[in-house]
């Protein structure tokens, strides 16, 4: 279990390189253009998701998930966050 944010950020992006070549590699007669469609619907995600996290670990000091529990952020960037979160791994 990941307790790091920036950890967990890494891994999850990993999980999505192998996904990409199998698109490419066994997917449909379109499968180039899914896969550059798929590579660019992550990118973005991966984008809003890096923000969002970097945001909370400079605001908070930390990107542990333990210790981010007992920290205040400012009600603005919990709600930005919130959204930005939402759409990086939705």
């Amino acid at each position: 279990v990941a307790l790091d944010m920036i950890l967990f950020f890494l891994f999850f992006e990993a999980t999505l390189i192998p996904m990409y070549f199998l698109i490419a590699e066994w997917g449909g007669q379109n499968r180039m253009y899914a896969a550059l469609k798929f590579f660019l619907y992550t990118l973005a995600g991966s984008a809003t998701l890096l923000i969002a996290i970097l945001a909370v670990y400079f605001t908070a000091g930390t990107a542990d998930i333990v210790d981010l529990q007992g920290v205040q952020l400012p009600l603005g960037l919990q709600t930005w966050a919130f959204f930005a979160f939402a759409i990086g791994l939705g």
